[in-house]
Parts: structure tokens; sequence; C-alpha cells
């Protein structure tokens, strides 16, 4: 007679505060582990990079957080387009102003300020045609 043992492995997890998963193993590691069958252990890469369980990724938790960390990343590429694209041409000397017509100057003006309200607005403000070239 043959006798078979099913073995049901266990997965032992933390998470922070954030539910991202931060260490796993097959073994007890920590008093504050969670534990989970082996075989329900599905894992993804979150928003943000780190690790979460499946089932939390349908949570509108997990969504909400998903949205808020997707439009300050947004916020933050358009700070730094802004720092590349606009603060390049407007921090330059009086010497390049003063070269400048009175329809660039205002045009210039008009831009650098949609470029000082880009994170409010999230328009991406259409660079003069004489500054194409710079």
């Amino acid at each position: 007679m043959y006798y078979f043992w099913v073995l049901t492995m266990k997965v032992y997890y933390l998470l922070n505060d954030n539910n991202e998963i931060i260490q796993d193993d097959y073994d007890k590691f920590n008093e504050n582990c969670q534990e989970i069958e082996k075989s329900d252990y599905y894992i993804v890469n979150g928003y943000n990079g780190a690790i979460f369980l499946l089932e939390y990724t349908k949570t509108e938790e997990y969504a909400q957080k998903a949205k808020a960390f997707k439009e300050k990343s947004n916020l933050e590429y358009l700070r730094t387009r802004r720092d590349e694209e606009c603060f390049s041409i407007i921090n330059r000397g009086t010497l390049w102003y003063n070269r400048l017509t009175q329809v660039q100057k205002s045009e210039l003006e008009i831009w650098y300020n949609e470029w000082l309200d880009v994170t409010e607005t999230l328009v991406v403000p259409q660079r003069p045609i004489w500054l194409k070239n710079l």
C-alpha cells in the first residue's frame, strides 16, 4: 500500500503600508509575515514598479493609488520639460533679449506664462516659430 502526502506549500510575505510586497519566502522569516497558499500567490509589478498581489490590484484602493501616481508622474514630467525647454531660453541674458523685436518679446512672454501654468493646464505650450531653431 502506498501513502501519498499532499504537501501544501505556503508562501510567507511582508507588506509595507502601501500593500507592496517587500519580502517573501517559503519559510516564515518574521513574526509579522502573512501567509498564502503557493497556488494562490499571484504577484504583479504595480503602477510604481513595486510588487503587489494580483488580487489587490483589482481593488478600488489600488486604482486610486495608481491614478494618483500617474498624475504625480505626469506633473513631474511637465516640470522637467519646462526646465529643459523653457527656462533655458527664458534665463538668457540682456544682450539676447535686446535683440528681440517687440512682437517676439510679447510671444515669448505668452509662451513663458503658459509654461508657468502647465501644471494646472496640463497642456504643453507651442513654442513660437522663431524659437524652433534655438
